[in-house]
């Protein structure tokens, strides 16, 4: 699970709140003493955070898609190995600031 803030001149707009599962080459993970995981996790909030496209908020499929892509991508250059054969996106939420805030005070 990643929740990434989406801000615009400073301000958080949002948060994109998003589940992955991957698949990956066993006997590379089996080898290494890297956790994918936190690879995969850790590129895909950098992915969104840095590249935040308006169309990604609404989830338009063309930007997931690539989205999916481009953090196996990262994840693998990062391990140094093709150990990420593939990202999907099991779940993604956008939540406004305000649906954040509604959040928070019924929780208290």
């Amino acid at each position: 699970m990643v929740s990434v803030p989406i801000l615009r001149d400073g301000e958080v707009l949002g948060y994109v709140v998003t589940r992955l599962q991957f698949t990956a080459d066993s006997e590379l993970v089996k080898a290494s003493s890297l956790q994918p995981e936190v690879f995969v996790a850790d590129e895909a909030f950098r992915q969104i955070y840095e590249t935040t496209p308006a169309d990604i908020k609404t989830g338009r499929k063309q930007a997931i898609k690539d989205l999916a892509a481009n953090v196996a991508v990262g994840a693998n250059k990062r391990l140094g190995r093709d150990v990420i054969k593939d990202v999907m996106i099991d779940s993604w939420t956008y939540l406004s600031k305000a649906d954040m805030m509604k959040n928070n005070e019924r929780n208290r």
